[in-house]
């Protein structure tokens, strides 16, 4: 019998197939591909306004832990969530915030955003641990000791930042105020000798020691000013995102992938318990 409908061609041989066994093999096929063939993934914007190293290294070329952070966070999903990273001015996020648009902040923390009680959006497991440290010139070392051991000193900030408890000794003019454009520059300018003292992220100040070869030319406290936990934040409406976000964000920090990613950054603060 086979070999009669082999003879006669495919056509009559789907024509004397049962109907249910077809529409079994069709139920089979779309059963066996895999999801990310099946439906397309849905698009996720990912808002960075820390536009340094090591979140940001290179725009063009998606160079930095922000990027990395994007790639390993897709390939996690499964082909359910495509993260694509955008850089944004702090005011431009805002505007987006409030005007309710759908997206996820990388690096925030729940007081940048008046967000302490945690309700106005959604955060996840903290991706980064950080800190604030004061750093100085490697020959006339300082040891800072809270806001008030500044006094009488000039410190070095990066422009339009804010730095808690300084920040009102300024006012005060006890202390004085020089700003850089950048935290590169605020490192290269301390490294140099021409600034006395500077605040900065630890995480910046370990990638332009390392990336600049600076680790005999800069001095970095024992105390820090300030210690804060990275998260990522997404806005309530994104429930869906936010469940997939509860699970892999823990798996990525344990993870030995994520740990030589911080340390090609030159980045040692991982998350602690």
């Amino acid at each position: 019998m086979l070999a009669v409908v082999e003879d006669q061609g495919i056509g009559r041989y789907w024509s004397i197939v049962p109907a249910r066994f077809v529409f079994g093999l069709l139920l089979f096929a779309l059963a066996t591909v895999p999801g990310h063939v099946r439906a397309s993934a849905e698009e996720v914007s990912v808002w960075i306004y820390h536009n340094f190293p090591p979140f940001i290294v290179n725009i063009k070329q998606e160079r930095g832990l922000s990027y990395d952070l994007a790639r390993l966070l897709t390939q996690k999903s499964d082909g359910q969530f495509r993260f694509r990273a955008m850089v944004l001015p702090r005011q431009r996020l805002n505007q987006r915030l409030e005007a309710g648009h759908q997206g996820m902040v990388m690096w925030a923390n729940p007081a940048w955003f008046d967000d302490a009680t945690r309700t106005r959006f959604l955060w996840t497991d903290p991706i980064l641990s950080d800190r604030n440290v004061v750093i100085s010139p490697m020959e006339v070392a300082f040891e800072y000791d809270g806001p008030r051991s500044l006094t009488g000193m000039t410190m070095v900030g990066v422009r339009g930042h804010r730095y808690q408890d300084v920040d009102r000794l300024i006012d005060y003019d006890l202390v004085k105020r020089v700003d850089m454009r950048s935290e590169r520059s605020l490192v290269q300018f301390i490294a140099s000798g021409r600034g006395r003292v500077a605040i900065v992220a630890q995480s910046a100040a370990q990638y332009f020691v390392q990336e600049l070869g600076l680790r005999d030319a800069v001095h970095v406290s024992e105390r820090p000013h300030s210690s804060y936990r990275r998260y990522i934040m997404v806005q309530p409406q994104q429930t869906e995102l936010y469940s997939f976000l509860l699970e892999a964000v823990p798996q990525l920090s344990e993870s030995a992938e994520w740990a030589k990613i911080l340390e090609r950054y030159g980045v040692v603060v991982a998350v602690t318990p």
